[in-house]
């Protein structure tokens, strides 16, 4: 979802698109790079479950296309990201390196819930529906973007001006919802629907505005900010509008695991403090979504 932003070895739609579609071939659950290893010497890893202890490390679900918070470098194996960062530096807390295993968005939850991985750390919306079903340590800011041509051709604005119009979204996301609401409310006024284009992956949904079958995506602030500022290096899209409806993004945790995810909350605030979080923050341009303490189910 190389190095710093304005350096990025992918900058091109296309080239995010080659590299997402290159681990889609191993499977829809490969491992990254094999993770580090174990420091019983960390601030937090006598406060780590004994399961995690035991296993020397923490498996983490991911839909790695979704920069800049995780994607894969030009190799196919190497992790990239404002999340993938996020979690080495909590790893340093902690004492047990997070392993990241690629997976769908829409399954990511039901991986959770059966134990198949530890966490998910995926810039996944923190939202009441969804904590009926997990727990979240809130580590981010954002709401959804309206992301269109370069010029804004259309002279979209807000999601009403969609009304009639067709829009590329990712399967099983928060802008998935808006998209759908919007939709209704379309109609209820005497308009046209939205047609609403769902994909597996984000670069796909991308993919249909640049080529003109949507006129817009709906993505994560960080998500859009970033596509517009990179692909065909700034030539080929722009955000449109305000944010909307801008809610945390959690680290989720299955309900029954408190233990890890108090740790986890503790380790994120331990970075922050001591001026790691800031850093990467910066470092990955997406200042406006910082947080300054670690909450749990923030999400409203």
């Amino acid at each position: 979802m190389t190095s710093q932003p304005g350096k990025l070895l992918i900058t091109t739609l296309t080239a995010a698109v080659v590299a997402a579609s290159a681990t889609a071939c191993g499977g829809s659950t490969d491992s990254a790079k094999p993770a580090g290893k174990t420091n019983s010497s960390a601030p937090l890893y006598k406060e780590l479950p004994q399961q995690q202890r035991k296993a020397g490390k923490i498996v983490v679900g991911s839909d790695i296309s979704y920069a800049p918070m995780e994607y894969y470098d030009t190799d196919g194996t190497t992790v990239l990201g404002f999340d993938k960062e996020l979690a080495d530096a909590l790893s340093k807390q902690l004492g047990v390196p997070f392993e990241f295993k690629n997976a769908s968005f829409d399954g990511l939850i039901t991986s959770l819930k059966s134990q198949r991985i530890d966490v998910v750390i995926s810039g996944m919306s923190d939202t009441k529906e969804r904590q009926a079903s997990v727990d979240f340590v809130d580590y981010y800011t954002a709401g959804a973007m309206l992301l269109v041509k370069k010029g804004n051709p259309e002279n979209l604005k807000t999601l009403a001006d969609l009304c009639g119009k067709t829009i590329a979204v990712q399967r099983a996301t928060t802008q998935e919802g808006y998209a759908e609401e919007q939709s209704k409310a379309c109609e209820k006024d005497g308009e046209k629907e939205i047609e609403i284009l769902s994909f597996d992956r984000e670069t796909e949904a991308l993919l249909q505005v640049k080529q003109g079958r949507a006129v817009a995506g709906l993505e994560d602030y960080p998500v859009a900010s970033y596509n517009a500022r990179t692909s065909g290096d700034g030539a080929d899209f722009e955000v449109a509008g305000d944010q909307i409806e801008a809610g945390p993004l959690g680290i989720a945790v299955a309900k029954q695991d408190t233990e890890l995810r108090d740790v986890i909350q503790k380790a994120l605030d331990a970075i922050i403090d001591d001026g790691t979080y800031k850093k990467l923050i910066d470092k990955w341009e997406i200042p406006a979504g910082a947080v300054t303490e670690a909450e749990i189910n923030s999400g409203t």
